[in-house]
């Protein structure tokens, strides 16, 4: 009988489980497929690199779902605690017509059961439709082929299952608690009662709501500008100053935003006494007024999903769009002798017989690695390089050239163009030499024009979006820079990479005539460039590279890096779909969270206000200007939180392209418009559901 009630009672009120539904089966839905993606790797043809850099994937993917898990704990629970207060009149009839409470507290622990369990249902049958899409976009981004001959394979993650079931599982026994708690300890006085007791109104004067509103518009800026200032590349007190501010500015916004809105409009008075105006404002003062708090924490939650999106995104463009220009070569193979600052001075590397071994040869990494490969039986190492081009980096031992001194030559400042993305203390470091012959040798090997120098002329060569525009100004404005007691003039800017590489790497490096380097130049890094016949040459000299940076036998080359343009791309696609997933995963479920509350508050408010809308329809207010007041209370709802969030994520959004300018290009305004139609589509879907429920429910 009870469990008969039970069923009717959820049939009956689909309109306040709606959303609630929707909700748990979309994250069970992601939080399956997601989970899910480690059984990928049995059914796609992964090299090693990739390979341990999907299974990096599934590491980290478990550690956020724990606290994918948590935020849907809280999700749920508040979910549950306004569909408990919407129905607490209906508990109390039940216990006026001679129901136990335990009999009440029994009908809602059923109806928990029942909602969790067609919504885990439903949510696990999208979830496997959807691990199987993310099987073919993980092929795609990974380049990796479905190991099935037909092309098809369906993947099933017991793991994941048992897993998803176990979380959900006792997230409904949890808010199936709490509900029987709530009903229990309830009177029935209070329960009779329950909807027409209202919130307390937080803020009644609109003066002072005015005054708060412009403060708290002031601290947002004063965040805004630390923000800015100081970045992220390293925590700083003004870093964790703006990250205060910008919360405590938010807060103080909501808190003051329904008297200022009324306020506002009050002084348009025509505008204020016209339709419903004056009705729709009270309805908002009344919401806002009451609920700032959660308001100012979805518009953060907002903030931190559309924030790591567009990072997330961002990192994996930059890092793609720079694979093409850091893999000129079959493979470069670096070797690192020395280090150099303003303060230090040039420090040598302990490589110990490796380092003698290096010098015997005359660093020339072309003879030490062919010794090395005769040495440890590996095989012919000219068999597998058709070419090969060998650039030092170079430092004055005495007095380097370092980034201040090309500011001092220039009048400029590297901080002015690379924003906060670079350290403090940037200007020690070193700027390196290179000879011309060496570049010219690792352009022709790579199929580019060689570089032409002019009497007292130089080039810079730089890879990195972080000093480009400050060399080219630089080059404008003639700047000349002394190397090594020769003056020279910068008269070129090249963004060549000058090695096979996963990040771009070099932030400037001055190209100088070989006659101009001192005998006594200090060797601080070796890169060889090799270009092989084809790809399984490439692969045997990076496996012959391996294996001479593994040994112990001291007469061999000794190697920091060794990248294949095999390694590269793998590295490369690997990371960025790490990172792309990570991004998606978090922020799809935050904004679907964020939605589901804002959602549930209105759903309930208009519950509540059901007798309001009745009287209007009394009063003779039409259908459709009582329906026009619901759309603008909800979207004022929804609106509000989301442009202030977006407010943050364009600022901090500053700040993150500086930093993915690390990895290479960001194109921001493709990205943005990319995530603010997935933002706009899953938040556009809540909004329009929340506005047809909103309206069936006041009307009764």
């Amino acid at each position: 009988m009870l469990a008969k009630l039970a069923l009717g009672n959820v049939r009956k009120s689909v309109a306040d489980f709606g959303i609630y539904f929707l909700t748990i089966m979309l994250g069970v839905a992601v939080f399956y497929a997601f989970n899910s993606m480690t059984a990928q790797q049995g059914v796609l043809a992964f090299s090693e690199t990739q390979d341990k850099m999907f299974s990096l994937l599934g590491m980290v993917i478990g550690g956020v779902s724990l606290f994918i898990a948590f935020v849907l704990v809280f999700l749920v629970v508040y979910a549950n605690r306004f569909l408990i207060r919407r129905r607490k009149k209906e508990f109390g009839l039940y216990l006026m017509m001679g129901m136990r409470t335990g009999d009440v507290v029994k009908i809602v622990a059923l109806e928990s059961l029942i909602v969790g369990a067609a919504s885990l249902v439903v949510g696990l049958l999208v979830g496997f439709g959807l691990s199987q899409l993310l099987l073919y976009v993980t092929s795609a981004l990974f380049q990796a082929d479905v190991a099935d001959a037909a092309g098809f394979a369906f993947v099933f993650s017991a793991d994941a299952l048992v897993q998803t079931v176990a979380v959900f599982a006792v997230i409904f026994v949890i808010a199936a608690v709490l509900n029987a708690r709530t009903v229990a300890k309830a009177k029935l006085i209070d329960l009779m009662h329950a909807a027409g007791k209202s919130e307390d109104m937080k803020l009644t004067s609109l003066p002072l709501s005015l005054v708060l509103f412009a403060m708290s518009l002031v601290i947002i800026g004063v965040s805004y500008k630390l923000l800015i200032d100081n970045g992220l590349m390293e925590p700083s007190p003004q870093f964790a100053a703006a990250t205060v501010l910008v919360c405590v500015g938010t807060v103080l916004f909501f808190y003051a935003l329904s008297g200022f809105l009324l306020k506002l409009v009050q002084l348009a008075r025509p505008l204020y006494l016209s339709g419903l105006n004056m009705f729709t404002l009270r309805q908002l003062n009344a919401k806002v007024n009451t609920t700032f708090a959660s308001l100012s924490i979805v518009c953060l939650v907002l903030f931190l999903a559309i924030t790591s999106v567009c990072g997330g995104i961002g990192i994996r463009n930059a890092l793609v769009s720079s694979i093409d220009a850091s893999t000129a070569y079959s493979a470069t193979v670096s070797t690192n002798f020395g280090s150099y600052n303003d303060e230090t001075g040039f420090v040598p590397s302990d490589l110990g017989e490796f380092g003698e071994f290096a010098k015997q040869q005359d660093y020339d990494a072309v003879v030490g690695l062919r010794a090395s490969a005769q040495t440890l039986g590996l095989g012919d190492f000219d068999a597998l390089v058709e070419g090969a081009a060998q650039v030092d980096l170079l430092v004055d031992p005495q007095d380097g050239l370092t980034m201040g001194d090309v500011e001092a030559a220039s009048g400029l400042k590297l901080a002015d163009y690379a924003g906060s993305a670079v350290n403090s203390g940037y200007e020690k470091f070193p700027v390196y030499v290179m000879k011309l012959s060496q570049v010219n040798a690792a352009l022709e090997l790579a199929g580019k024009p060689a570089l032409t120098l002019g009497a007292g002329e130089c080039a810079v060569f730089s890879d990195s979006d972080l000093t480009r525009g400050f060399y080219e100004q630089a080059i404008e404005r003639g700047t000349s820079l002394d190397v090594s007691g020769h003056a020279f003039a910068l008269a070129s800017f090249h963004g060549d990479t000058l090695q096979t590489t996963p990040i771009p790497m070099n932030t400037g490096a001055v190209v100088v005539p070989d006659d101009a380097i001192p005998a006594d130049a200090a060797l601080i890094q070796t890169m060889l460039n090799v270009q092989c016949a084809n790809d399984e040459d490439m692969t045997a000299f990076g496996e012959m590279m391996t294996a001479v940076s593994d040994t112990n036998e001291p007469n061999t080359w000794p190697i920091t890096m060794a990248f294949t343009r095999a390694d590269v791309y793998d590295q490369s696609i690997g990371l960025s779909t790490v990172v792309s997933y990570l991004a998606i995963y978090l922020g799809f479920v935050l904004v679907v969270a964020c939605a589901a509350i804002l959602a549930i508050q209105q759903l309930s408010d208009a519950s509540d206000s059901a007798p309001r809308y009745a009287l209007l329809r009394k009063l003779g207010a039409p259908e459709g200007m009582i329906s026009g007041s619901i759309f603008v209370q909800v979207l004022v709802y929804f609106l509000f939180p989301l442009a202030l969030a977006v407010a943050h994520s364009c600022c901090a959004l500053v700040v993150v392209t500086d930093v993915v300018a690390v990895f290479g290009h960001l194109d921001i305004t493709e990205m943005a418009l990319m995530c603010a139609a997935c933002f706009l589509i899953v938040y556009g879907a809540y909004f329009a559901i929340t506005y047809l429920g909103a309206r069936k429910l006041a009307r009764g």
